[in-house]
């Protein structure tokens, strides 16, 4: 899969010095005249592995570039007698007269507000006046997301062009369009801030996919759910695939809803090893499964059948195991703080070790609720007093980014074994909190690693070594 680079940079000097840097790991780089303070066309080096792309974007496409649609044209023509290979040109923009010989024209067109009506009508417009086509529409739902990967799938493999959904929700499809047919994926110089949005990172699509190694589609696996952008799935289960000498990917994959997603497996051309499943999916992905073996009412790791789906519950094995290591749970008291469904796994582990429960939400109703299923006492936040041996933290509160939040306040932090089941960041401040009080703590770092290892035992067959996975995650 070839990778195109966007560098997005003020001064000249800066950007000659970026396209020297990353000629040798890019295999297309494109460089956005329209950031330039001065716009003009960068030097280039004189001997050059990568292609080079000049786009100079009007402020009518979102891009940064003021002045006279004769300029902008004129400095483009310029970039492409410096030795650019390629020019974009917005779908209604007039071709420079008189390029260089060989010069190719990308023809583009961006939807940041809408999903068009007809992408076909966009494609052949588009077609008929460049070598290669681009379109970039925005994705706020799955629905959408799917819909563009369809699209996407149903193209001839003559047809040059480069699909892209943009915004979290079509984020998907700039690694699955490597697989679809996309001449090349583009990506950026810092994943924390890309020039376009959704855009991974140079080293994220080098390092942790290895895009640039897959000439075919592999095994694709995934963690759904939302928000997904904080899970160190992604970091994990690739780097475990390329350890054991697998071929598959696994990637992020946000999810507004999960039927639309369902639907495009039952007929997408690729591949799907298996899922992660996270917040808030966990329970409402099992009706869309075909066989369920979790021993609760929540699941977090699907696997192919030969039709549909098997549900697991890998949370389970991984939220005890710490626990065992550290307390003899028979006859202990405990508090789990949240009422989703990892709280139905940890009252159901804890009261299968021996545990007295009482689960905590904000709503009386609801946890009255989750009490009848969990057939466990209840409380909510504001009138929890009681002190315990254990405190279980199943909220994303204190997950980043919200990272100085806590789900209880101090004062009610009166527990002997504080479980936080965040993991990112590995020391939160409800940890933080419990450790000033001198309460033992176990970070949720723990039970992500042991619950990863029985997914991708579930998957591949390989049972991965856990002190490699600890250290790896100490290290990230």
């Amino acid at each position: 899969m070839k990778l195109c680079l966007t560098l997005a940079e003020s001064r000249l000097s800066v950007l000659e010095r970026k396209i020297a840097l990353y000629d040798e790991q890019a295999d297309v780089i494109e460089a956005r005249l329209d950031f330039l303070e001065r716009p003009q066309p960068p030097r280039l080096p004189a001997d050059r592995r990568a292609l080079l792309l000049a786009t100079c974007r009007p402020l009518r496409e979102g891009g940064r570039f003021a002045g006279e649609e004769g300029e902008r044209l004129r400095l483009l023509k310029s970039a492409a007698e410096k030795g650019f290979d390629w020019i974009d040109l917005e779908g209604d923009a007039s071709t420079p007269e008189s390029l260089p010989s060989g010069v190719r024209i990308l023809r583009s067109h961006h939807s940041f507000d809408s999903f068009p009506a007809s992408l076909d009508a966009i494609a052949e417009r588009l077609e008929s006046r460049g070598d290669a086509f681009k379109i970039a529409v925005a994705v706020e739902e799955t629905s959408r997301m799917t819909g563009l990967l369809d699209w996407m799938g149903s193209m001839s493999p003559d047809r040059r062009r480069i699909i892209i959904g943009m915004g979290e929700y079509g984020q998907p499809s700039r690694i699955l369009g490597g697989f679809l047919g996309n001449a090349w994926q583009y990506v950026c110089e810092d994943g924390g801030a890309p020039p376009a949005p959704g855009q991974f990172s140079l080293d994220q699509a080098r390092s942790v996919y290895r895009l640039q190694q897959r000439e075919s589609a592999p095994t694709l696996y995934a963690v759904m759910g939302n928000p997904v952008a904080h899970s160190l799935s992604p970091l994990l289960h690739n780097a475990l695939l390329e350890r054991y000498g697998l071929a598959g990917l696994y990637l992020p994959l946000p999810l507004t809803s999960l039927a639309p997603w369902f639907r495009y497996l039952d007929r997408s051309p690729l591949h799907f090893g298996g899922f992660s499943v996270t917040i808030p999916y966990k329970v409402d992905v099992i009706e869309h499964l075909t066989r369920n073996d979790s021993l609760i009412e929540s699941v977090n790791t699907l696997i192919p059948l030969e039709s549909g789906w098997r549900g697991l519950n890998t949370d389970y094995e991984g939220f005890l195991n710490p626990l065992r290591r550290r307390i003899d749970l028979k006859g202990k008291q405990a508090v789990v703080l949240g009422l989703g469904g990892v709280a139905r796994t940890a009252v159901r582990a804890l009261q299968d070790s021996g545990c007295q429960v009482l689960a905590v939400g904000r709503e009386s109703s609801k946890a009255e609720r989750f009490g009848r299923l969990a057939e466990c006492s209840t409380t909510t936040f504001s009138d929890l007093s009681e002190g315990a041996d254990i405190c279980v933290n199943t909220t994303p509160v204190g997950q980043h980014p919200d990272v100085d939040a806590s789900p209880i306040d101090p004062c009610r932090l009166r527990f002997s074994l504080v479980y936080d089941l965040v993991y990112r960041p590995q020391r939160t401040r409800l940890i933080e909190l419990a450790s000033q009080q001198g309460a033992s703590t176990i970070s949720g770092l723990e039970m992500f690693a042991e619950q990863a290892a029985l997914q991708f035992r579930s998957w591949t067959g390989v049972d991965p070594d856990r002190d490699w996975i600890g250290g790896f995650l100490a290290r990230v």
